[in-house]
């Protein structure tokens, strides 16, 4: 029979086990618990624009990898509605839409060398075209409308052929379909994506975007866990770039999600930066934004898969222009 000491190791060993099972750890320096990353996980990153899956996602792709899984990359728009930007690289105040076409074909390529870095293929990437500052409008369009046209490429379809679908257009209904397209084929285990309390409204928009996809996924295709990012939020976070340290756990949070940390060694932390530092156009405009993510860590506020099915899209209320999640 156990003594009082021996109980209390029994019980210690107990938790410690109880942890590692739900995949967890003590918490970080940052105040979020540690999520382990099992062997083989699949693993489905969406990014509403080029650079997003290595701000929010650069050391956990490199983690997953490590650790026997497959990586897919999903990229809603091709970030070629940036006007500051696009001006920065042309050198005109006016770009046209042909500077706005070519600056996109120029972000597809350098997230292609972005996530080389990582060991992450072409044929794990998919584009799909969409309009950059274009989806929260897409999602609370009349769907009698015609499609959206974007006001900066004036087009209405995707630029480039798609692997599994053709005769998309601009619409609520075929980026749904799309994004459920994908999941189902690729049957992710976990699925990173941002959360609805970015300020940016391609990004909440976006959240609401891949909760409707998996609304039309088989339930046996539904993932295991979400885990979703931030990237725009208040002043103040992230720190600036000659702050060292990890990321903190930011004050915004929604139910029923919960903040975890992902850390990085020292190698994973300096492929990140180097994959970052890939997207020359951003680093450009932004080069301290990009900076303030190259840190010891990453952040992911996760969603179980017992809990997808109570998401509503659009809540809670996101960004600076929300869009109406409600249905038309």
């Amino acid at each position: 029979m156990l003594g009082a000491a021996g109980a209390g190791s029994c019980r210690a060993l107990v938790a410690a086990l109880a942890a590692l099972v739900a995949g967890l750890v003590p918490r970080a320096a940052g105040g979020a618990e540690t999520l382990v990353v099992p062997p083989r996980l699949r693993l489905l990153v969406v990014a509403p624009h080029p650079d997003d899956e290595s701000l929010a996602a650069g050391g956990l792709m490199q983690r997953v990898l490590a650790a026997g899984g497959r990586v897919r990359v999903l990229f809603i728009t091709d970030g070629d509605g940036y006007p500051e930007a696009v001006a920065a690289a042309t050198g005109r105040q006016e770009p046209s839409a042909r500077d706005y076409r070519d600056f996109g074909e120029l972000r597809r390529a350098e997230a292609l060398v972005a996530l080389e870095r990582y060991h992450v293929l072409p044929s794990a990437v998919t584009f799909l075209g969409f309009p950059d500052g274009g989806l929260a409008a897409i999602w609370r369009r009349d769907p009698r409308a015609s499609a959206y046209e974007s006001p900066y490429t004036r087009r209405d379809a995707p630029p480039h052929s798609l692997p599994f679908e053709t005769g998309a257009h601009y619409e609520r209904r075929d980026l749904i379909h799309l994004i459920a397209r994908l999941v189902a084929s690729f049957d992710p285990d976990w699925i990173v994506l941002p959360t609805p309390l970015d300020n940016h409204p391609d990004h909440c928009a976006t959240f609401a975007f891949v909760v409707e996809g998996l609304k039309a996924v088989a339930a046996s295709k539904e993932p295991g866990r979400l885990l979703t990012y931030l990237v725009h939020a208040s002043a103040g976070w992230p720190r600036a770039p000659e702050e060292p340290g990890p990321l903190r756990e930011p004050a915004v949070r929604f139910a029923p999600a919960r903040w975890f940390s992902v850390p990085l060694d020292e190698n994973q932390a300096r492929t990140k930066l180097d994959a970052l530092l890939a997207h020359r156009t951003q680093v450009a405009v932004m080069e301290r934004v990009l900076r303030s993510f190259a840190r010891p860590n990453e952040l992911f506020a996760v969603i179980e898969r017992a809990q997808i099915a109570s998401l509503a899209p659009g809540t809670p209320p996101c960004g600076p222009q929300p869009p109406s999640f409600a249905d038309p």
